[in-house]
């Protein structure tokens, strides 16, 4: 940071070399330095941050465009692109902006020349009276803001440089230091039994990095952890800034207005991520967070974290339920607190009405951020929203909106919401019980301590630190799977209509068939570990919640759709698997007899759906290829023309497809559901062919 006196006061510029931060940290200010800064300008706001917010009318959004005291244009936009930017801002903006900085320019020769001749001082400033820039002066002095605008944006610039980067620095010495705990025990552990000579000395090493990083984080505990009135102070001012923000949308208001208004879509994105992690580091800390009014605070996550449209980068959204998910009653850590959280969810009106829709709405956003490790961070970002939503599944108010989302959305987002739920289920459990009986095996060689440890001291340890990772990584899976199976049991337990429509039935029929297989199949015992709990896997309580998931639809269907689509699927339907589990489930007693004898039945209804297809199929002989889908081969029943490609497929399997990709399968060209054209012809004839032969 540097300051350049002028004559017309002090101009603070700030500037953020990140090569010279990386290279010299003597060449910038210190973050303790920043971090007094920032309580430093936060006492200047304390006057303007009262309990109303009165004075938020004096903060300009003019102020962040024009680049006065601060140069805010290499920053990142909540929504606006550098592009639309330029586009936007009115050049009369720009010759104001220039005039501005003539005139600092013009008072700054002037004030030389004072010094240089003061005498001649008198004839200069009559001169300056009939200069042309006092022309322009006049024509700027709209642009001249006040102090508390300046002192805002002023705070909010030294609060990302300072508090909130010290926060997140704190954040990642706490990950170093417990990844270099974990290395040290990992070296200790390898004492004896053949380890290298340098294991001591680099046990010591180890050791003494430990202990700097500890020394550290009490330094870090001192400033940031035990000065609640810094953090309160700053919470105040965010308050300020949200409030301020949602007014450049109109305020607390839904829906959102599209297109988004300019002035918050050009507004920098730190304002509203240091909000948020502001909000979750005090959500962490005990008593940070008493006697905070938090409602603005819910009523702008409630609006932004599903809006796309106005907060570009999906990351930001899920911070935001990131901070809603430490607020949950269940992760207070104070009597006091989780009354007014529970206050806070159930009874904020904006949360009781779009809470549910906006989580369920980020939920398939997060499918696709852009980065390049979106596969896997999204999982992590689903599972906050997942412990959310069960919380609200158990609030009366927020029940009743999920039951209405599901009935208005049947068709639409919530039908993408189900079937990346199922995606996510299929591949986070797959993934775990294909790990589970390498693991099963890498216990067996640790176990055998005699032959163990005649193996080399380097494999030993390269052969535990990848069971120790595949140990972790099954441990997480699991975790996330078993949160998503929960989540399709008690939902289905009350909506069934959407699984049962024709592009959803086989799917979730396929999944619970194949995870039927794989607990109690053959192939069950390869599963059996010494301490399945250690991975979160439970067989027993798992095959619970599928047979529950099971007679859940079979209970809300009354055409015989899930069963028919549970004994058409070819992969994994097997009818002794269903008296095979219902007989375990007596065994353990898990589920109450009425649900098992439920199980039995829908096994019942399938057995018949079986035969008879395996009857129809027999009767249709070999139907003719252009009656069957291209791409599953079965027999269409509505067929419809993709635009774009031409080709002929059924209506279900090209739903199915378009609930993950919007593209023609064959060419990869856009394609939406409302873009599929019947084919009323060949409709025709394929009832046809079926009336004739179901006459033979």
């Amino acid at each position: 940071m540097s300051y350049r006196r002028t004559s017309t006061g002090v101009n603070f510029r700030f500037t953020l070399d990140v090569h010279l931060c990386s290279s010299n940290p003597f060449a910038v200010a210190s973050s303790g330095m920043f971090v007094s800064l920032s309580a430093v300008m936060l006492k200047l706001c304390e006057p303007f941050l009262d309990a109303s917010l009165s004075k938020r009318d004096k903060l300009d959004p003019r102020y962040v465009l024009q680049g006065g005291r601060l140069d805010f244009s290499g920053l990142t936009a909540v929504f606006a692109t550098s592009e639309e930017l330029g586009k936007w801002v009115d050049s009369r903006n720009h010759s104001r902006a220039e005039g501005y900085r003539q005139i600092q320019q013009f008072g700054e020769q002037e004030e030389m020349r004072r010094l240089q001749a003061e005498e001649a001082s008198t004839s200069m400033m009559n001169s300056s009276q009939s200069h042309p820039l006092r022309n322009i002066a006049s024509a700027i002095d709209s642009m001249k803001f006040t102090f508390i605008c300046e002192c805002f944006f002023l705070t909010a610039r030294v609060l990302n440089l300072g508090l909130i980067k010290a926060l997140s620095d704190f954040k990642s010495l706490l990950q170093k230091l417990s990844r270099r705990k974990d290395d040290l025990a990992a070296l200790k552990n390898m004492r004896g039994n053949g380890a290298p000579p340098s294991i001591e000395q680099d046990i010591i090493q180890a050791e003494a990095v430990v202990e700097q990083l500890s020394q550290d984080r009490l330094c870090y505990d001192s400033q940031l952890l035990k000065d609640l009135d810094l953090l309160q102070e700053a919470l105040s001012y965010y308050r300020l800034m949200v409030v301020w923000l949602t007014g450049l949308v109109g305020g607390f208001h839904m829906p959102l207005p599209v297109p988004c208004p300019m002035e918050f879509a050009s507004m920098p994105e730190h304002f509203v991520e240091d909000a948020m992690e502001l909000l979750l580091f005090a959500c962490r800390i005990p008593k940070a967070l008493d006697g905070v009014n938090l409602d603005e605070f819910m009523s702008f996550i409630v609006m932004f974290m599903g809006s796309p449209h106005h907060i570009r980068n999906p990351y930001l959204r899920a911070k935001m339920v990131e901070v809603l998910n430490g607020w949950m009653p269940s992760k207070c850590t104070s009597p006091t607190l989780v009354s007014s959280m529970s206050s806070l969810f159930e009874g904020h009106h904006l949360a009781l009405e779009y809470l549910v829709p906006n989580l369920l709405q980020l939920y398939v956003d997060i499918e696709f951020t852009g980065a390049h490790n979106q596969f896997y961070d999204k999982f992590n970002i689903r599972h906050n929203i997942a412990e959310l939503l069960e919380y609200l599944w158990g609030v009366p108010s927020h029940h009743k909106s999920w039951m209405q989302v599901a009935v208005r959305e049947e068709k639409g987002a919530y039908l993408k919401f189900l079937n990346l739920l199922i995606n996510d289920s299929i591949f986070l459990l797959d993934e775990s019980l294909k790990k589970i009986p390498e693991l099963k095996e890498m216990e067996a060689q640790l176990a055998d301590t005699t032959a163990w440890s005649r193996r080399p001291a380097q494999e030993r340890q390269e052969r535990e630190r990848h069971y120790h990772q595949q140990e972790h990584i099954v441990r997480i899976d699991m975790m996330l799977a078993n949160e998503d199976v929960k989540m399709i049991q008690y939902t289905s337990a009350e909506i069934t209509a959407p699984f049962l429509l024709p592009e959803m039935a086989e799917r979730i029929a396929a999944m619970l068939n194949y995870f039927l297989v794989q607990l109690v199949g053959p192939q069950r015992k390869a599963l059996s570990v010494k301490d399945p709990e250690k991975y979160e896997f439970r067989p027993k309580e798992l095959l619970a919640q599928i047979v529950n998931i099971y007679v859940n639809l079979d209970r809300g269907d009354s055409q015989g759709i899930f069963a028919r689509a549970v004994s058409s699927d070819g992969r994994s339907y097997r009818d002794e698997l269903f008296t095979e589990a219902a007989g375990l489930l007596r065994r353990i007693g898990s589920l109450p007899m009425q649900m098992i004898e439920a199980f039995e039945l829908l096994g019942a209804k399938a057995r018949t759906q079986a035969q008879e297809m395996m009857d129809a199929e027999a009767m249709l002989g070999d139907i003719p290829d252009e009656f069957l889908d291209p791409i599953q081969y079965t027999l269409m029943t509505d067929p419809v023309i993709l635009p774009s490609s031409k080709t002929i497929v059924d209506r279900s399997v090209i739903q199915r497809h378009l609930l993950s990709d919007q593209t023609d399968p064959f060419n990869r060209s856009l394609l939406t559901v409302e873009m599929l054209i019947p084919d009323h012809e060949l409709k025709r004839r394929i009832d046809d062919y079926l009336a004739s032969h179901s006459k033979k």
